[in-house]
């Protein structure tokens, strides 16, 4: 299954989960670092500065692929823009 497949739910806690890993896997500290997902021409990433042990699906910040924000309470990462220029010009990376 593609994540253009699944809904923005059940995405979000798959990416919840993954990021979840980074720390146990000592592959980032503190609140940098992060992974996003491609959904469809949108894409999900963690929030800035939300620490790992308090991120939760819903926090999850949904942007288009320029880096507007479309669904959030939170800004999103400072890595967002880097994330939406990978998406944009590789389509094949979800």
């Amino acid at each position: 299954m593609t994540h253009s497949e699944l809904n923005h739910a059940d995405l979000r806690r798959e990416l919840h989960a993954l990021h979840l890993e980074l720390p146990k896997s000592g592959l980032v500290a503190w609140t940098s670092g992060n992974v996003s997902a491609r959904a469809g021409e949108q894409m999900l990433i963690k929030p800035s500065g939300v620490t790992f042990d308090e991120l939760t699906p819903e926090s999850m910040v949904l942007t288009d692929l320029n880096a507007q924000v479309l669904e959030g309470t939170l800004s999103p990462s400072s890595d967002t823009a880097t994330h939406a220029y990978i998406y944009r010009h590789l389509p094949e990376v979800g």
